[in-house]
C-alpha cells in the first residue's frame, strides 16, 4: 500500500485538545499500489485512516474534508456494512478555480472513526477534458463549522491517483436526410476500448431518439435497431429489431478488451404512405452505460455529451 499522510492542519484544525503524551490526529490516505482510476470503469476504493491521538469526543468536534482533483460522478463511503452516496461541493462557485470537496462527520455513532474506506466513480472525460493522466486526492481535518477552501491547504495528505487514459469513443456521423418513400439513413454507433491496458465490463449501448429541430413528436417515426456484433461472436448481426412507438433502447451489457469495439446501427425510413411528415424532425443521442449507472435515458450514462444527428423529412 502507498500511504502519504499530512502534518496537522493547524489553521482550520487548531486545537488544544492533543496530549503531551500523544501527537494530534493528523489524517493518512491509502491507495494500492497497483490501482489506477479507469474513467468510465469500476470504482477506485481507497481509504483514509487517521493517525495520532483521537478520542471519541475530540472526533465529535471535527470533520473529514477530503477533496477530488478531477471531475467526479460519485463519491461513496462504506459505513454500517454497505456503501452510501457522499454529497459532493464545488468550492469556488465565481469561476472554475475551485474543486470538488466533502466534508463529513469525523465521528460515527458517538464513535471515533479510525479508518474510513471510499470508492471514486468518475465517468469517461478523454475527448475535451484537460484531465492528465494522474490526479490528486488530498485529506484534512477540520473543525466542524468550517468552510472548504476553494484547495487544500498545502499540509494536507495527499496521494496522486494514476489515471488509465482507456477512453469509449462513439462515433456518429453528420446530418442525415430522409425523404418520404426514400432509402433509409443510417446512423453507426460505435464504442472502442482505445487505449490502456484493462478490459471495460458491464458496458451498454443505448439510443435515445428525441424531437429534433421542428420539435415534433418522434413515436411515430419508423425507426430499427441492429446489434452488428462486431467483437466476433458477440451480437445479433443482421437481426433488426423494430422500435416504431419507442424512443430509447439498450444493448445487453457486455465486455471490451483493450482494442475491441462494439457497433450498433440505427436506420430510420419514411414509407411512401405515411403521413405528412415534412415538418418532422428527429434527433438520436447515443451513450455508454457502465455499472454504477440506471437503465434511464434521463441519464445517459459515460458520454459526457450525447453525440446527436438531426434527421429532417424532406418533399
Amino acid at each position: 500500500m502507498s500511504v502519504i499522510a499530512g502534518c496537522a492542519d493547524r489553521t482550520p484544525d487548531a486545537s488544544p485538545d492533543s496530549s503531551p503524551t500523544g501527537s494530534a490526529p493528523r489524517p493518512a490516505i491509502h491507495l494500492g499500489e497497483n490501482d489506477s482510476l479507469v474513467p468510465g470503469g469500476p470504482p477506485l476504493p481507497f481509504r483514509v485512516s487517521v493517525e495520532g491521538r483521537l478520542t471519541d469526543a475530540q472526533a465529535a468536534r471535527r470533520v473529514l474534508g477530503l477533496y477530488i482533483g478531477l471531475t467526479p460522478d460519485r463519491l461513496q463511503i462504506r459505513e454500517d456494512g454497505a456503501w452510501h452516496d457522499v454529497p459532493l461541493q464545488w468550492t469556488n462557485e465565481q469561476d472554475d478555480n475551485g474543486e470538488f470537496v466533502a466534508v463529513l462527520p469525523l465521528a460515527h455513532h458517538g464513535k471515533a472513526r479510525t479508518a474510513i474506506d471510499f470508492r471514486l466513480f468518475t465517468a469517461d472525460r478523454e475527448r475535451g477534458s484537460g484531465e492528465g493522466r494522474t490526479s490528486t486526492v488530498a485529506a484534512q481535518l477540520a473543525r466542524k463549522g468550517w468552510t472548504p477552501g476553494a484547495h487544500a491547504t498545502a499540509s494536507a495528505a495527499r496521494v496522486r491517483v494514476p489515471i488509465d487514459p482507456t477512453h469509449l469513443a462513439i462515433e456518429v456521423p453528420d446530418v442525415l436526410r430522409a425523404t418520404v418513400g426514400g432509402p433509409p439513413v443510417e446512423w453507426k454507433v460505435r464504442v472502442r476500448n482505445a487505449a490502456g491496458k484493462l478490459t471495460r465490463s458491464r458496458l451498454r449501448i443505448a439510443v435515445t431518439l428525441g424531437p429534433g429541430e421542428v420539435g415534433q413528436s418522434v413515436r411515430s417515426l419508423p425507426w430499427s435497431f441492429e446489434d452488428e456484433g462486431d467483437m466476433g461472436d458477440v451480437g445479433d448481426s443482421g437481426r433488426w429489431t423494430d422500435l416504431t412507438g419507442r424512443t430509447h433502447i439498450e444493448t445487453d451489457e457486455f465486455a471490451l478488451a483493450p482494442g475491441q469495439s462494439r457497433t450498433v446501427r440505427i436506420r430510420l425510413a419514411l414509407p411512401p404512405a405515411a403521413p405528412d411528415y415534412s415538418e418532422v424532425g428527429a434527433v438520436l443521442s447515443a451513450a455508454v452505460t457502465a455499472p454504477w449507472w440506471p437503465s434511464d435515458p434521463e441519464q445517459p450514462g459515460v458520454s459526457r455529451d450525447a453525440e446527436s444527428t438531426n434527421v429532417l423529412a424532406e418533399r
